[in-house]
Parts: structure tokens; C-alpha cells; sequence
């Protein structure tokens, strides 16, 4: 591992700036990582190293030039699913192994904009939908943290190449926990910001379950990141005005914090709950009230309606596009969803229904009473195989306890839900086998400052150490 490799945005522009780090040195320093790490954790869907030479010198120009923008010579991780035009985005699948994007994701269109260099396209499972990473088409994905472990998905490529030293920086999405789920197993910061906070693509604007988001090593990328991808676009009529958030935040004195470990779930592992208790302390240390609050939902109810949601608004309509022919081509996870689209019609009409009666219990038991925040673990356990396989395998052990094995070791779905609700996930330090651990900060519907704000003082409370002075052993 270089000395630069891990070096963060943030410190990366502080550099470029004083002229002790040239961009276009740098992003060969981070090509040898990215060749280095497809050997073990594999998580490159594509390598694009000339066109990003080119962007690197043409910044390390307008460093010298006095003209750089906002993320000037950063190299940035994008998620295959999200479009580079030019760049293959077959969405992990061999049944589209050949398509090209024809235009730019706008959040991609904003990174350019800004100066940054895209050149790592990290992997995703087959149409996104699975909480872990391998498909046909890349193979499995490892956490670099302990490669026989998910990475998580279904952004898990981005979250792994983060962990493993590629960039600084990853694009994410997120429709059951995609951004959320890889964060806490890889240990870094992500964001799902509510919907219309960032632009989507033509056609997603009935897709408020699913939002692009950021993802980064540490909390002031975040911000960072998510201040340049925020806002209008062009090629979106959905998308609110943005204030950028504040880089500096005080402390938490006075703040009412509420928390509820795994929202009901039984099978939460002590070492999470250990790692996010002793979080909720750096946050008390900081000056915040921080109080359990009685939240119990039926997790498996969740689940299957937002996933009967979901196959209501895309998936359904799309598994049909593909012809029986191409059937063998598939992931067991997608032919099992391509069987479900064959049965009974589903309708988006429970999870609207179901969203409003989570949002009232939120209001009655937290945001009614006077908290400004909630805060629940992202993940009930650590213990999941990278190549694990839901329809092998339908139901897990955890912690003795019998868990649904497609979504029912994740606490992320009801945010989905509650689509209108920011999230910012968080690392809360290491599992008692290695793997990162995490927790989701939630606000009320539109109130990105205030999850930001607790996670800038988690940062301060330094009670994870996750690439400030502990390292994946795979890198």
C-alpha cells in the first residue's frame, strides 16, 4: 500500500492545491491499487485509465492555471448501474453484456462538471437486486475487510473499492438498503438522501423507493461529495433546490436523540449492538440526550411490501422484457423474481399505506416528542458469506435465531418506505470477526442538516476507528 493511497478528498485538494500532489501522479498511484486488488477482492467491472489520464492532466492545468473546481483531480468510483456515457452498463447481467450507456447519469454529469475523474466502474449484482455482490457476468465480490464476507450490495462494489483504497469517493444507490447495507459491511459513510434531493434519470420519477447517493471513507467527503451532487438538473423536473450543508458543525448540546438497536428484530449480535452502544456514548459525550424509544415493527411485513412495491413499479415490468431464451443467462436471485413477475400482479398502493403508518409512529414516539434524530443499526449481524444465495439457501441462522435470508438480516428497508426521509449511514467499528459494523442515522421527512450534523459529531467522537488507524488486512 502506498503512503497515498487512502489519502481522503479532503486531503487530496489541500495537496493538489499547494502543488505537493499532481493529479495525474496521483491517479497512477490509485491505478496500481486498482489492478492490485481485482486478484483478491475483485470488485472492477471496468477500468477506464485513458480518458481518465487525460482529465488528470488537463486538472493538474488548471491547478497551476488558478482555475480548479470543486473536486478538481479527484478520482471517483461509480457504480455500474449509474451511466457514464460510452462506458458498458449491462447491469451485471449477460442478457445485456453488450449495451453501452448513450448519456450520462446526471450525478455523473455533476461530477464532471466539478472536476472530478471517474475511472473505476465498481461492480453490483445482476439488475441490482441483492443485498450481496457476485453475478455471472464479474463473479463474486469480497469485503476487503475479511474476503470471504459480503461486501453487501447492492452497491457493494463501491463500497469495497472505497475499503480497498481505489478512490476516495463512489457514486451508490439505493431502493431496500443499497447504499446503506455495503457502507456498514465495507466501514464507510453513506448517504440516502430523500427523494428529489438529487436528480434522477428520465422515466425514475415514479421511483421514490430508489435514490443515487454518495459514498466515501470518511465524513467530510461526504458532505463534500454530496454538495456537488445535489440540486437540479436539466434532464429532471423533480428535483428540489438545494442549500449546500454547512462544513463545520457544532457540537450536539441539547439535541434529543432517540435509538432503537434493531427496531424489534431478535437476532441482533452482540457485537453490534456493543459497536452502536458505544457510538450512542460518543454521542452523549458531545453534548446530546440520547434515549431508547419503544419501535417494533414487523420487519417481514415491511419487507414484502416494499418489494411487492418495488415488482410493482419496475421489476415485474422489466423481468418480462426478457425473453425465455435468454432465461439460463440469469442469476438464481433474478430467475426467482422473473417466476414472481409470472404470478398474481402486485400493486404500489400497500406501500404507500404501510410508509403512512410507519411515518405515524415515528411522529407519535420520536419526532412528536421532541427528538431530532433516530438511530437504529443498519445490519443484525456480520455473518454473511459473499457469495451467499437466497434462493439456495431461503432461511439463515443468526445469533440463534431463524432469519428470512433475501432481506431479514437488514434494517434498512422501512427508510425506503419512508422514501421522503434522509438517511446517513455510519461505521461504528469492527465485528468480532473483522467485518465492519454500522448504524443509519434518520431525520424527519427533509431535514438533511440534522443527520449530517450527528454524524459530524460521531466523526468528532472518534469512537470508530475504520481508516484512521485501522485497515482492511486485505489491502
Amino acid at each position: 500500500m502506498n503512503d497515498n493511497t487512502y489519502l481522503s478528498a479532503s486531503e487530496l485538494l489541500t495537496r493538489f492545491r499547494a502543488g505537493s500532489l499532481d493529479p495525474a501522479d496521483y491517479l497512477e498511484t490509485l491505478l496500481a491499487t486498482a489492478k492490485r486488488q481485482q486478484a483478491t477482492v475483485n470488485c472492477a467491472a471496468g477500468i477506464f485509465a485513458d480518458e481518465a489520464r487525460e482529465r488528470a492532466r488537463e486538472s493538474g492545468r488548471r491547478w497551476r492555471e488558478g482555475r480548479a473546481r470543486a473536486l478538481e483531480g479527484v478520482p471517483v468510483i461509480i457504480k455500474e448501474e449509474t451511466a457514464v456515457k460510452g462506458w458498458p452498463r449491462p447491469l451485471a447481467s449477460l442478457v445485456f453484456k453488450d449495451k453501452v450507456a448513450a448519456e450520462n447519469h446526471p450525478i455523473v454529469d455533476k461530477l464532471l462538471e466539478a472536476g472530478a475523474i471517474p475511472y473505476f466502474q465498481a461492480t453490483n449484482p445482476e439488475f441490482c437486486v441483492l443485498g450481496h455482490t457476485w453475478s455471472k457476468l464479474y463473479g463474486v465480490t469480497g469485503n476487503p475487510w475479511s474476503l470471504a464476507h459480503s461486501c453487501g450490495g447492492s452497491s457493494g462494489g463501491s463500497g469495497a473499492a472505497l475499503a480497498a483504497g481505489v478512490a476516495p469517493l463512489a457514486t451508490g444507490s439505493d431502493m431496500a438498503g443499497s447504499i446503506r447495507i455495503p457502507s456498514s459491511l465495507c466501514g464507510v459513510y453513506g448517504y440516502k438522501p430523500p427523494f428529489g434531493r438529487l436528480a434522477c434519470t428520465p422515466t425514475d420519477e415514479y421511483f421514490a423507493q430508489a435514490v443515487e447517493g454518495p459514498m466515501a471513507r470518511s465524513f467530510d467527503d461526504l458532505v463534500l461529495m454530496q454538495n456537488v451532487l445535489a440540486g437540479p438538473h436539466p434532464n429532471s423536473y423533480t428535483t428540489l433546490p438545494f442549500t449546500p450543508l454547512p462544513t463545520e458543525y457544532g457540537d450536539l448540546q441539547g439535541m434529543r436523540i432517540a435509538y432503537s438497536p434493531a427496531l424489534g428484530h431478535a437476532a441482533l449480535a452482540p457485537d453490534v449492538q456493543r459497536n452502536l452502544l458505544r457510538a450512542l456514548e460518543g454521542l452523549r459525550g458531545r453534548g446530546a440526550v440520547v434515549e431508547e424509544v419503544d419501535i417494533r415493527w414487523d420487519l417481514e411485513q415491511i419487507n414484502k411490501v416494499l418489494l411487492d412495491g418495488l415488482r410493482a413499479i419496475f421489476v415485474d415490468e422489466f423481468m418480462n422484457d426478457i425473453p425465455d431464451a435468454d432465461a439460463d443467462k440469469l442469476c438464481s436471485y433474478v430467475r426467482h423474481l422473473r417466476d414472481q413477475a409470472k404470478d398474481a400482479p402486485v400493486s404500489i398502493m400497500p406501500s404507500a399505506l404501510l410508509a403512512q403508518q410507519l411515518h405515524r409512529e415515528m411522529q407519535a414516539k420520536v419526532w412528536g416528542r421532541g427528538y431530532a434524530a433516530f438511530i437504529c443499526a443498519t445490519l443484525v449481524s456480520t455473518q454473511l458469506p459473499a457469495d451467499q444465495d437466497p434462493v439456495a439457501q431461503a432461511m439463515l441462522e443468526l445469533d440463534g435465531q431463524p432469519v428470512e435470508a433475501y432481506l431479514g438480516w437488514c434494517l434498512t428497508p422501512a427508510f425506503n418506505l419512508l422514501n421522503r426521509y434522509p438517511v446517513l449511514a455510519a461505521p461504528t467499528g469492527l465485528s468480532d470477526i473483522g467485518v465492519p459494523t454500522g448504524m443509519q442515522i434518520v431525520a424527519n421527512a427533509y431535514d438533511d442538516e440534522t443527520v449530517f450534523r450527528v454524524a459530524a459529531n460521531h466523526a468528532r467522537a472518534g469512537s470508530s476507528r475504520l481508516f484512521v488507524d485501522q485497515f482492511p488486512p486485505a489491502c
